[in-house]
């Protein structure tokens, strides 16, 4: 099966901030995951904020279902990879392809994507 976007971030200065402009404009809603991260609660697409550098793109979670796996294989092919993370939602990983090209993979946990 093809990987679909299963995820996304919006990197934001304040979360707080993002909240107030982005919730009232798009009627969006979200719940605290954590001092640094807002979850969105109401997209069909999952989403939330990260709060750093603001960004002009989307980080982009690719869900996959076997996150070693891919890592291996973004290797295989030439890309690089940070670490594999884990969080209360799954595990995934930044990757770079083989032209420089930045993404993320996730493997969700269950009950999640």
């Amino acid at each position: 099966m093809a990987a679909d976007l299963g995820y996304y971030t919006l990197s934001v200065r304040d979360i707080d901030r993002a909240a107030a402009f982005y919730g009232p404009l798009l009627g969006w809603e979200f719940r605290r995951e954590r001092d640094t991260y807002l979850h969105v609660t109401n997209t069909a697409v999952p989403m939330g904020f990260v709060a750093g550098e603001p960004s002009a793109q989307p980080d982009l979670y690719y869900h996959v279902d076997d996150i070693d796996a891919a890592v291996e294989q973004v290797r295989k092919l030439g890309g690089s990879t940070g670490e594999v993370f884990a969080g209360r939602s799954g595990r995934g990983c930044s990757c770079t392809d083989d032209q420089g090209t930045q993404i993320s993979l996730w493997q969700p946990a269950p009950g999640f994507g």
